[in-house]
């Protein structure tokens, strides 16, 4: 046994699974969900720990309170409760996972992880890591965005996302997703022209405009 404290998915982990790795819990689904978010936990830390079991209420929180897209994006910017590592990472899932069943949900759902990410405190989270995080999100959105044939929100998703990754940690992982999202819009090499057609410029206006606040930009050690 080790006296480091575990942190509590490490905790939650140990009610499922014994020391040999089977399963000691008869609750398959818990244990389903608990795989899903240790799968998915990215620069793991202590304070995002608690973030991932808080995120499902707050999406529904979200959702149930605002009746529409423009009401949950107003509240995002309002409501700094939202501004939450967690519900990030889990708008972002829900975005993938209704791509199959509604393309505008899935287009409306990425809009608010990049709101979200637009808003995260680099001072309580790593910068580069919150770096990362606003260019997955921006990336997602730009796939949703394509899927929806909308080109010049697409474009200028992918060129924030490109900005973003290169102020963070060069991770391998996002490098490979930025690539792959990159492939799927069919970019010609002189970044002009998308599909044949007209392409915005990545210095194009954003559809979401967050003031940057220079001085909240402080490393956590």
């Amino acid at each position: 046994m080790t006296d480091r404290p575990l942190n509590p998915l490490e905790l939650a982990a140990t009610l499922h699974w014994d020391q040999d790795g089977r399963a000691t819990s008869r609750d398959l689904e818990s244990k389903r969900v608990l795989d899903h978010w240790l799968q998915q936990l990215e620069h793991f830390d202590p304070i995002f720990g608690p973030e991932y079991v808080e995120a499902p209420a707050l999406l529904s929180e979200l959702f149930i309170e605002e009746a529409g897209h423009a009401g949950r994006m107003e509240r995002i910017e309002e409501d700094n409760r939202f501004h939450h590592w967690g519900l990030c990472q889990h708008l972002m899932a829900e975005s993938q996972r209704s791509v199959a069943s509604s393309a505008v949900l899935s287009r409306d759902l990425s809009e608010l992880a990049v709101a979200v990410a637009m808003r995260l405190d680099p001072g309580h989270y790593h910068l580069s890591w919150t770096e990362d995080l606003r260019a997955k999100a921006w990336c997602v959105h730009a796939d949703a965005c394509r899927r929806l044939n909308r080109r010049d929100e697409a474009a200028v998703a992918m060129g924030e996302a490109q900005k973003h990754a290169r102020e963070g940690t060069s991770s391998a992982e996002l490098a490979a997703r930025i690539e792959k999202t990159e492939m799927s819009l069919s970019w010609r090499v002189d970044g002009k022209n998308w599909n044949g057609g007209a392409c915005a410029s990545v210095g194009a206006a954003l559809p979401i405009a967050v003031p940057d606040d220079p001085s909240s930009h402080s490393r956590v050690s």
